[in-house]
């Protein structure tokens, strides 16, 4: 049965993440210690998607919210499910990641942690999230297309399950 049918109906989060290519380096962000969920982990820049926005227009406005900075030649790069991925909330986040190409912008100093510029060999050997770890070669991989991954969380916020098989559609 459809997990967003009676009974299986489920509290979704919907968020939207950018890795931002600049000078042959990726812009990231590095968590703050201060954060309840992942702190000091590496992240791409985003967040939550408002209502009536879509994910494509989130990841641009959370870019610019946070970073200061605009990109262009977006590209959908991964769509992940986590199943309850924070201890003690009963939600499941629906992540977008897209990529996009440095266009124009000063670099803002945010409460959410420390831009960081890595190399695209050096991401994958970062504390990146859980979810992301899995599949970070095919985002950084322009001749992949767009991957889809599901990973499912236990009780503490440790990965018990994820997609065998990674699906990817072609570019």
């Amino acid at each position: 049965m459809p997990i967003n049918t009676a009974p299986h109906i489920h509290n979704l989060v919907i968020c939207a993440n950018i890795f931002v290519r600049k000078d042959g380096k990726y812009l990231l962000l590095k968590r703050s210690p201060n954060k309840r969920y992942a702190p000091n982990v590496i992240h791409p820049i985003g967040g939550k998607v408002d209502q009536g926005e879509n994910p494509y227009t989130a990841a641009k406005r959370e870019l610019l919210e946070e970073a200061g900075i605009k990109v262009k030649n977006m590209r959908l790069e991964a769509v992940n499910m986590e199943i309850k991925p924070i201890k003690g909330e009963d939600e499941n986040w629906l992540i977008f990641h897209f990529s996009g190409d440095y266009e124009s912008g000063e670099l803002l100093t945010t409460e959410e942690g420390d831009f960081v510029f890595l190399d695209a060999k050096d991401v994958p050997n970062q504390d990146l999230f859980p979810s992301v770890k899995p599949i970070i070669d095919h985002i950084l991989n322009p001749k992949d297309g767009t991957v889809f991954f599901t990973v499912v969380y236990d009780d503490e916020g440790k990965v018990v399950k994820a997609t065998e098989n990674i699906d990817l559609c072609v570019v």
